[in-house]
């Protein structure tokens, strides 16, 4: 993925969570680890997700799947340190919806994602609930964030 520049700026993203960088999270080097990254949009991705489940009762509620996950490492982080996991919607469909995330290290971003998540019950592939699609909708990407 090659981001637009408004996913380089926070100040696009609706959402933002300060997430510590951990020992664990580093490599000889004190950075943080690349694959150490997907835990940090994961965090983040789980809070909107669990939020966006909750504005329907349990029953009606849809197992929301992650089917594709797009990134681009762009910088470093060191430890220690805090990421600034920031998170917003690109777009919202029927069956499925895309979230769009930076990580961020004093305002410069060192990473972006694109998450393509679908809507699924018993039998396979469901609509997104209406009380979830506005929800969602509220947590749009300033510039709508498709990918370049």
């Amino acid at each position: 993925m090659k981001p637009t520049p408004t996913r380089l700026d926070p100040g696009s993203y609706p959402l933002h969570k300060a997430v510590p960088i951990r020992f664990s999270d580093i490599d000889m080097f004190r950075h943080l680890n690349n694959v150490a990254t997907g835990q940090f949009y994961e965090e983040a991705r789980f809070e909107l997700l669990a939020e966006a489940r909750v504005q329907v009762a349990k029953e009606d509620s849809p197992v929301l799947v992650i089917a594709n996950v797009d990134t681009a490492f762009l910088g470093q982080a060191r430890y220690p340190g805090t990421i600034d996991v920031a998170t917003g919607i690109v777009r919202v469909g029927e069956r499925s919806l895309v979230i769009g995330q930076g990580l961020f290290v004093s305002g410069k971003c060192i990473g972006c994602a694109d998450s393509v998540v679908v809507s699924t019950g018993p039998a396979g592939p469901i609509p997104i609930p209406a009380p979830i699609i506005e929800y969602l909708s509220r947590r749009l990407l300033s510039d709508g964030g498709d990918p370049a």
